[in-house]
């Protein structure tokens, strides 16, 4: 019986044009512990101890957005994106060693993620 060896394609069709991002998905639930602090508290917070952190990791980019008003689940949804997984792997280490993870931000949910081309294929044909 013959036998048949196949090549795994470096990206499939769907990811073509994407040069490996990944998008990461952190949903996070607000603690009483942030929700408490005064507005200029949290701005601080940020500017010395996370945004640090990302400065080291500049392939690593972050949005953030606010779900509160939508979800019951999550109040806010972090948008990492990198090609560089384990930078990202690092910036994750690093904020379990502050006050922003379990302590200010319950992490309900990490979804890493690549972006679909797919929907664009089927539109095209």
């Amino acid at each position: 019986m013959p036998t048949e060896s196949f090549a795994p394609d470096a990206v499939l069709s769907e990811h073509e044009g994407l040069a490996g991002t990944f998008h990461i998905f952190m949903l996070v639930k607000t603690t009483r512990h942030w929700l408490d602090l005064p507005n200029h508290e949290r701005e601080a917070f940020f500017k010395t101890t996370v945004f640090p952190i990302l400065r080291k990791r500049p392939q690593v980019k972050l949005r953030y957005f606010e779900t509160e008003a939508f979800s019951a689940v999550a109040s806010d949804l972090l948008l990492w994106e990198t090609i560089d997984l384990n930078a990202w792997a690092w910036i994750a280490d690093h904020l379990r060693e502050t006050l922003f993870w379990d302590h200010y931000f319950e992490v309900v949910n990490i979804l890493p993620a690549m972006e679909a081309n797919y929907p664009a294929m089927i539109h095209a044909a």
